[in-house]
C-alpha cells in the first residue's frame, strides 16, 4: 500500500480501530481543519492550532488521546445563495451581506423592476 491520505489519519483518530505508527502522510493543517468542523472537537482544534510547532507525532497523540470515538462526517453544507442577490448588490452597490439583508425586505415586483432597470439589452 503507498502513502496514505490525511484523511486517513482523521478517520483512525475518529474510529479508533488501531494506533498508525506510520505518520509519512500526516499532515497537521488538514488534521486540524477536519476537527475544526465539529461542535465536540472544536476546543481540541484549536488548542492544537496553538502548539503548531509541536512534531506530528505528539499531535497524532493528543488527538488520538483526547477525541472521543464516533462518526464526524465532511465538511458543512454550503449556504445557497438567492439567485437574485446579483441584481441587489450590483443595484444599490451593497455588499454581500447588505443585500441579504436587503432582499428580506423586497417584494418580487421590486426585483423585477431592478431587474428591468439593470437589463442593458443585447442577446
Amino acid at each position: 500500500m503507498g502513502k496514505k491520505s490525511p484523511f486517513d489519519y482523521v478517520k483512525n483518530i475518529n474510529t479508533k480501530t488501531e494506533y498508525d505508527y506510520d505518520l509519512s502522510g500526516y499532515v497537521p493543517f488538514l488534521t486540524n481543519r477536519a476537527f475544526a468542523m465539529h461542535l465536540d472537537t472544536i476546543m481540541l482544534a484549536e488548542e492544537m492550532n496553538h502548539y503548531h510547532q509541536l512534531l506530528p507525532q505528539f499531535q497524532y497523540d493528543f488527538y488520538y488521546a483526547a477525541v472521543r470515538r464516533g462518526r464526524r462526517f465532511g465538511f458543512p453544507k454550503k449556504v445557497e445563495e438567492h439567485p437574485q442577490l446579483k441584481v441587489v448588490m450590483d443595484y444599490f452597490n451593497y455588499s454581500r451581506t447588505k443585500a441579504e439583508q436587503a432582499l428580506e425586505l423586497l417584494s418580487e415586483s421590486d426585483l423585477c423592476e431592478m431587474r428591468r432597470a439593470m437589463d442593458k439589452g443585447g442577446i
